[in-house]
């Protein structure tokens, strides 16, 4: 389960989608924490996949977005591997986080810059995941409670 506390210290479950998945419309925000090259890298990845996997995006900041994903990266690593580390939180039109996919990524490609031994394949696998995460919360059964 995900979500911060509420006033009595329950925590909050996500949203399942308010809109039909077939209707709905993503926006990836710029992503932070990565530089340009790695950025660049994972936004092609991440339209490949939603094309492969039926996922509608438009472009960041287009009014017609149902859902603005906001994406956070970090990279921990020495010469002998990398973990990349990834975080998408998606918001409704209202500024309302709905929904978290979380996870990490290996590399057995190590450097000083831990950003140096994250690969073509660690960006792959991370857009990949997360259109899958994004699918699978949008394809959830109501009420299923899954995050």
């Amino acid at each position: 389960m995900i979500g911060s506390a509420t006033g009595n210290g329950a925590p909050t479950v996500p949203a399942p989608p308010a809109v039909p998945f077939a209707d709905a419309k993503f926006s990836f925000a710029p992503v932070t924490g990565a530089p340009a090259s790695i950025l660049n890298n994972l936004s092609a990845q991440l339209g490949r996949e939603a094309f492969a996997q039926h996922v509608t995006l438009v472009p960041a900041g287009d009014p017609t977005a149902t859902y603005v994903v906001k994406g956070y990266l970090s990279a921990v690593g020495d010469s002998s591997g990398t973990i990349l580390v990834y975080v998408w939180d998606i918001f409704d039109t209202s500024g309302r986080r709905v929904h978290r996919i979380s996870g990490q990524e290996t590399s057995s490609t190590g450097s000083q810059d831990p950003w140096g031994g994250v690969t073509q394949d660690t960006t792959i696998n991370v857009a990949r995941r997360t259109i899958g995460g994004i699918v699978g919360w949008g394809t959830a059964p109501a009420g299923s409670g899954s995050s």
